[in-house]
């Protein structure tokens, strides 16, 4: 176990899903400077681009390629095409999301199953591709992105239950493929200023002010906020921790903070 961060994943392969931006790319550059080559993969070809060359311009060792992850085969080709060129995958990261309607009753059957086939079958074929080839170097390390949404109900309902499944995969993988030398762990994000929040921020500039004292912590989170739980995770410092859910929240499910104030406890 190494306690120099600057080496904490050297070597490592390490695949990032929805890579592009937000959470995704703080992995990414944050993996790097611990010594991880990483691979971005992202629909998006231009935000891609751009992530790639940013990291390669600090020094990063990074590739990107671009995928559609509602396709089954683009992964199985994507993914086949990484094994072949990098001889193994040690750390995947299932972070993309698909995210509709807000309401239950507001979201059509299309927005349904964007969200499933992104958020929780996507995630199922990347883990299915991947999991032989880490089983036959007996080591390989799974994060999966949940959200405190999987826990409480706050909102994104189609998304909600998506990540719900998410959480269920993690303790599946993790309990049946733990002999194998496989460990697979959740990252449970409270709310996270990204662009994913860019609509919601359109209608309520003031969103952010107006969740802060849901947030014990005084503030929502940041990117960097997620992806040092995550590379902690993917480091041998996190060796005995598999099927859990390490939520990064900022206090929001400790408790209903406005409630407290208002009894004046």
């Amino acid at each position: 176990m190494s306690l120099d961060l600057s080496v904490d994943l050297q070597g490592q392969v390490m695949v990032i899903t929805g890579a592009g931006r937000g959470i995704g790319k703080e992995i990414a550059k944050m993996a790097t400077f611990r010594g991880a080559r990483v691979v971005l993969l992202e629909i998006n070809q231009e935000t891609l681009s751009k992530t790639v060359a940013e990291i390669k311009e600090l020094g990063g060792d990074a590739q990107g390629f671009q995928i559609d992850l509602g396709n089954e085969s683009d992964i199985v080709a994507t993914l086949s095409k990484i094994e072949s060129e990098y001889g193994k995958v040690d750390i995947l990261v299932n972070n993309a999301i698909a995210v509709g309607s807000e309401a239950l009753l507001d979201t059509t059957t299309a927005e349904w199953d964007l969200t499933m086939r992104i958020v929780v079958t996507a995630p199922f074929l990347c883990i299915r591709q991947l999991l032989p080839g880490m089983i036959a170097s007996g080591s390989g390390n799974i994060i999966n992105m949940g959200t405190v949404n999987a826990l409480a109900m706050i909102g994104s309902d189609a998304y909600s239950v998506a990540k719900a499944g998410i959480h269920a995969m993690t303790r599946s993988v993790a309990v049946r493929y733990g002999p194998d030398g496989i460990r697979c762990n959740t990252v449970v994000p409270g709310s996270i200023a990204t662009e994913t929040w860019n609509e919601r921020v359109k209608q309520n500039p003031q969103i952010f002010d107006d969740l802060k004292p849901w947030y014990p912590i005084g503030r929502v989170g940041k990117p960097s906020d997620i992806a040092e739980a995550v590379l902690y995770l993917a480091s041998s410092r996190s060796e005995f921790m598999t099927g859990t859910e390490m939520i990064v929240d900022g206090g929001l499910l400790a408790g209903p903070a406005p409630m407290f104030k208002t009894m004046g406890a």
